[in-house]
C-alpha cells in the first residue's frame, strides 16, 4: 500500500511558496502550508494552514504532529522555504548584528530546518518502503558561496551552515532512498 503523498512547506508566503503548494496540489498532494501569519484551519485552496514561529526550532516538531493528524501519514515531502536576514545597524559593519538577531536568523535559516529534517526521517521510517520522500531546501548562492556583502550576514551565515549538515545528512540517508 502506498502512502497518501503529502507535502509540507514550512515558510509559505504569497510568492515562492504558494507556488510551490500549488504545484504539489495539482500533482496529487495533500498539502500543508505554514508561515508566521496563518490562522490556522483552511487556506482558500484547501491547504491546511498552520502558524510557525520558525525562531524557535522546538516548535517544529507540532507542525509534523499537525500534519499527521490531519492526513493520517506524516509528510512524504518537505520543503523548508522561510529565511531571515538582519541587515547591520552600522552600514558595512556586519558585526553590529546584535548577538539576538543573529540567533533568531541562525536558529531560522539553520537550526529549525535541521529540526525540520529529523522529523521528517522520523516520519519517513514509518512509511511503506519504497514510498518517495524528499527534503527540499530552498536557497541562492549563499549556501554554496561567500559573497562579502555585510546585509547578507545572517542569512549566508545560516544558509553555508544549513548547506553543510544536508549535505552531511544526503550521504548518510540516501541509501535508504531519503533525499
Amino acid at each position: 500500500m502506498a502512502a497518501t503523498p503529502v507535502a509540507l512547506i514550512l515558510g509559505s508566503g504569497p510568492r515562492v511558496g504558494a507556488s510551490v503548494a500549488q504545484k504539489f496540489a495539482s500533482s496529487g498532494y495533500k498539502v500543508a502550508v505554514t508561515s508566521r501569519n496563518a490562522t490556522g484551519g483552511k487556506t482558500a485552496e484547501g491547504f491546511l494552514s498552520l502558524k510557525a514561529d520558525l525562531s524557535k526550532p522546538d516548535t517544529v516538531p507540532a507542525l509534523f504532529d499537525a500534519v499527521k493528524a490531519e492526513f493520517q501519514s506524516p509528510p512524504t515531502v518537505v520543503v523548508y522555504n522561510a529565511a531571515a536576514l538582519t541587515p547591520p545597524p552600522e552600514e558595512g559593519a556586519p558585526l553590529s548584528i546584535p548577538t539576538e538577531s543573529f540567533t533568531s536568523d541562525l536558529n531560522i535559516n539553520t537550526v529549525s530546518p535541521y529540526v525540520a529534517a529529523q522529523q521528517a526521517i522520523a516520519g519517513w521510517e514509518t512509511l511503506p518502503k519504497g514510498t518517495k520522500t524528499a527534503f527540499i531546501f530552498t536557497g541562492n548562492i549563499l549556501n554554496t558561496a561567500v559573497k562579502p556583502v555585510p546585509v547578507f550576514t545572517t542569512l549566508g551565515v545560516g544558509k553555508s551552515a544549513a548547506a553543510f549538515w544536508i549535505g552531511v545528512a544526503d550521504a548518510a540517508y540516501s541509501a535508504r532512498g531519503y533525499r
